[in-house]
């Protein structure tokens, strides 16, 4: 059996990777999020905010189910917010713990549970987190999502050769940019003000040019490395890679 832990399935990218592996014989799907909007008997929803502690902890304790080694079992780090999009200067203390949170506290947290997973007990074990070229590019307004994602992309660099340095064969980890993607969050960027964002008539016309990638074809390279994660070398890099074989 392949479990799959995703994270932020109520639109976009998460949606549609969960819909495509519900598709598949022997899945089961645990979907993470504050809405549900998938529904299939291979899919199982979690009611969760990323933000808050108790429910961080029912994830946790989801990675605790009795697996055999037979199972390969997938964390996908998939939720995530842009916002706010401003200056640096102009965030309150809210807004940036709330935004850190949900980008890169919550996505450790999530990773350092999973990897408590005993190996003994799995066949394999496969962690994506999906990433942004913000976190390699300055985009002004992105200070903090971008420096949420280059956070992100590092850590999992870290945890890398860690698995490495153990000799653990089982585990591979991935943090992946999606390139430009045609979801919710590329709506809220292209509403806000120019002020604050001197770049946005660019991202307004990747709509009008057609230039987005859809959550279909972004989830569907998404999962050629999950199903063949010996095939990808490196730990950071992004899905435009593929999409131009």
């Amino acid at each position: 059996m392949h479990y799959y832990f995703i994270t932020g399935t109520s639109s976009g990218i998460g949606k549609e990777l969960a819909l495509q592996i519900v598709a598949r014989p022997n899945t089961h799907v645990f979907g993470i999020s504050r809405r549900c909007t998938v529904e299939h008997k291979q899919y199982q929803h979690v009611f969760a905010d990323m933000t808050k502690v108790e429910d961080l902890q029912s994830i946790f304790d989801l990675f605790k189910t009795k697996f055999t080694l037979e199972d390969t079992v997938y964390l996908i780090n998939n939720a995530g917010c842009v916002d706010p999009i401003r200056y640096a200067g102009s965030f309150s203390q809210v807004e940036i713990h709330y935004l850190m949170q949900v980008n890169l506290i919550s996505t450790i947290q999530l990773i350092n549970a999973f990897l408590v997973i005993p190996l003994e007990t799995i066949k394999n074990r496969v962690i994506l987190t999906v990433s942004s070229g913000a976190a390699s590019k300055v985009i002004d307004g992105w200070s903090l999502y971008g420096a949420a994602k280059a956070g992100i992309d590092h850590f999992s660099l870290h945890v890398a050769h860690e698995i490495e340095l153990r000799t653990d064969i089982k585990t591979r980890i991935f943090s992946i940019a999606p390139g430009v993607v045609d979801t919710p969050m590329q709506q809220k960027i292209r509403e806000t003000a120019e002020s604050s964002f001197s770049t946005k008539q660019k991202f307004i016309e990747l709509l009008q040019n057609k230039a987005l990638v859809s959550p279909q074809t972004a989830a569907l390279n998404y999962l050629k490395i999950l199903d063949a994660p010996e095939l990808y070398v490196e730990t950071v890099f992004s899905l435009r890679e593929l999409y131009s074989k």
